[in-house]
């Protein structure tokens, strides 16, 4: 009788111990996905915020063109003493400028429009290609099966921000799951980023 109770205890804690191995593998491996789809989150930011880099650049070169053209074409009113002498010559006509520090009132719609032109487009593409290729997260990478670059994302004219849409798709190997026939799957990373432009 106690072999008998010994021999189902054994099945019993067998059985056990499968399913907590179960569970365990199912755990590991959930975390290392986690991890692994941070990493792509973060690669696709960064890799975003790399493409902004060119419009920020874009826009400060719009202007500091802007405010200098605007100081070389400084209105000087003509005294009043001038103004009867028979040679008068009217002020040129004043157009009020924003102040220095208010960056965005300098940027003008013709501005904007160069932001997201094709040439534009190609310039942040490639400058995300390029920051997610030196990071490894590039095409480069055997395990990347994709990465998409949307420039300008959902743009609608007199939009406050312009965003930029990265995503990053990678295939990764499951370790334990091996056991139920999955090797492996596929991760994706994505992000939106802004930047002000009005």
């Amino acid at each position: 009788m106690k072999s008998k109770q010994r021999g189902q205890i054994l099945i019993v804690v067998a059985i056990l111990l499968l399913v907590v191995l179960f569970f365990l593998a199912v755990i590991i491996d959930g975390a290392r996905l986690m991890v692994e789809k941070h990493e792509l989150d973060r690669a696709a930011d960064a890799a975003a915020r790399a493409g902004l880099g060119v419009i920020g650049d874009r826009m400060v070169t719009q202007v500091v063109a802007a405010q200098t053209a605007a100081a070389l074409h400084l209105c000087t009113p003509i005294p009043e003493h001038n103004l009867l002498t028979p040679e008068y010559i009217p002020p040129p006509t004043c157009t009020p400028t924003p102040l220095p520090s208010d960056f965005y009132a300098w940027l003008k719609d013709y501005h904007r429009a160069t932001l997201v032109s094709s040439a534009m487009q190609t310039s942040v593409a490639q400058q995300v290609l390029a920051y997610a290729e030196n990071n490894n997260m590039g095409l480069s990478n055997p395990n990347v099966v994709e990465m998409e670059v949307t420039y300008p994302y959902e743009h609608h004219l007199n939009d406050r921000d312009l965003n930029i849409y990265v995503r990053i798709r990678r295939q990764v190997t499951i370790l334990f799951a091996g056991l139920l026939g999955i090797e492996q799957g596929e991760l994706s990373g994505d992000t939106k980023q802004s930047i002000p432009q009005r």
